[in-house]
């Protein structure tokens, strides 16, 4: 196969994977939220919140470095059977150390009373993470098995949930459930990978510390900022507030991580092939990609930005019961961050993380998580989950910005165009939801699906009044 072909098949695999990444939460979120109520709900995501950090110290920035010097010896199975043991050796002394963490937090901390069994059960997937070394199936480009085991174990952890979770007393059973999918993939990944790559990671002395420690630290850094990024607000509103709140939270920040994933989805596609384009084509071809890109984003971001505004109750509602109606302000500021969340993934992922940029993706990346960091323990005393919504809105435009300002002499983007009718959408949707939620105030699940509909069908007949050959190209990125 081509390097081209292998490239388009894994692109199209690690889509797939994205998919089903989006779809698991979509069957389960709905069930889940109504059948623990916000406080087991709010008790989970926040113990979850703190076993991420636990999981971040175990993983140090092995997974990204494994993966680049890994690629590079992959042809030489003697020397990259010694650098696998090299890493696995470290991360089994990251995993000890990350574990006395959690333990030392566990003991001294009280907060986390009470949290005990839940943060156990939450934290094996630390060890079978180590263990699954699933690096090695991403330097042999593995993505066909990678995608089959994560929709094989993670539809029977859906499964198994649906099957034992049926009242507030099964939170923890919840929390096994959730587990289980990442246990099964990780054993999986044992036998895999000694029986397809004759590999064997194990336990060395000789870990090469001088050459290795210093690349996965400057890696770890980035990724301590991305997890304070991601998970800062349901930790410190767990801190400041109450379960419940946690709960509230989580459930409008549910909905607006899958709408982002649904959206960032087509970036994971693009990303290789600007990473192909960036030496091979011209400046001006490079740059009329990228314009095809952001375009697209902007067009499709708009509206439903727009829509999850206009129908936050309604939503919020309907999938998680009226128990968590008061989540739909932090939904309704969330919905702004769309936009601005997913335009900031594309300056970092496409064409930051594309032309080597990892050292400035780092800086805004811990700058943003200071912001949201320092503004949580200022707002979520007063305001609660909807300071927490808040400050996710003011990181994701201060990512934005620092991503146009690294890249302003990179690229040379046109969106004028797309920002007309982005607007043109957004004005539409929000007229049309206003007129619909007027006369059907009382039927959400109409009001949701007549909204989706007619908006749709607008923002399309609006689209199509550019030439055919214009959508054709915002909305399929091609050669």
């Amino acid at each position: 196969m081509s390097s081209q072909s292998s490239l388009r098949k894994n692109a199209v695999l690690n889509t797939i994977k994205q998919i089903c990444a989006i779809i698991y939460p979509i069957i389960t979120f709905p069930y889940i939220s109504r059948v623990l109520g916000k406080y087991y709900y709010g008790k989970v995501n926040f113990s979850n919140s703190i076993v991420s950090y636990i999981l971040m110290i175990a993983a140090l920035g092995i997974t990204n470095y494994s993966i680049r010097e890994g690629s590079r010896i992959k042809d030489d199975r003697k020397e990259l059977q010694k650098f696998c043991n090299q890493i696995f050796s470290i991360n089994i002394c990251s995993m000890i150390v990350a574990y006395i963490v959690l333990f030392l937090l566990i003991c001294f901390w009280k907060k986390l009373d009470g949290y005990t069994l839940l943060l156990l059960i939450q934290a094996s997937t630390v060890l079978f993470n180590t263990i699954g070394t699933d690096w090695i199936n991403s330097i042999f480009e593995d993505y066909e098995f990678i995608t089959i085991r994560y929709i094989i174990c993670q539809g029977i952890a859906v499964v198994l949930m649906l099957l034992l979770v049926h009242s507030k007393s099964d939170y923890l059973l919840y929390a096994v459930t959730c587990s289980i999918g990442t246990i099964l993939a990780n054993i999986m990944n044992v036998t895999y990978i000694r029986k397809h790559y004759d590999l064997h990671p194990r336990l060395t002395l000789h870990m090469d510390l001088h050459r290795n420690m210093k690349p996965i630290f400057m890696l770890f850094g980035s990724a301590i900022a991305t997890t304070i990024y991601v998970n800062s607000d349901i930790t410190i509103l767990g801190l400041l507030k109450n379960e419940s709140e946690v709960g509230l939270y989580t459930v409008s920040s549910k909905f607006y991580t899958i709408l982002k994933q649904m959206l960032n989805a087509s970036l994971t596609v693009a990303v290789p092939r600007i990473s192909h384009e960036r030496d091979s084509v011209k400046p001006q071809t490079l740059n009329r990609h990228l314009s095809q890109i952001i375009g697209s984003l902007i067009i499709f971001s708009f509206p439903i930005s727009a829509g999850l505004f206009s129908l936050a109750r309604n939503i919020i509602v309907l999938f998680s019961g009226v128990e968590y109606e008061m989540a739909f302000t932090s939904l309704q500021i969330l919905s702004v961050s769309i936009i601005f969340a997913t335009m900031a993934s594309f300056f970092i992922n496409v064409i930051m993380i594309s032309f080597g940029m990892e050292t400035q993706v780092l800086y805004a990346t811990m700058f943003s998580a200071l912001i949201n960091i320092v503004l949580n323990f200022v707002l979520i005393p007063a305001f609660g989950q909807n300071a927490a919504a808040f400050t996710t809105l003011l990181s994701e435009i201060s990512i934005f910005c620092l991503g146009i300002f690294y890249t302003r002499k990179k690229v040379k983007i046109s969106i004028r165009r797309n920002m007309v009718i982005a607007a043109t959408e957004f004005v539409t949707v929000m007229l049309i939801c206003a007129g619909i939620k007027h006369f059907l105030s009382s039927n959400n699940l109409i009001t949701i699906f007549l909204c989706v509909i007619l908006c749709a069908a607008a923002c399309l007949g609006i689209l199509f009044c550019l030439d055919k050959d214009d959508v054709k190209k915002l909305i399929h990125f091609r050669k």
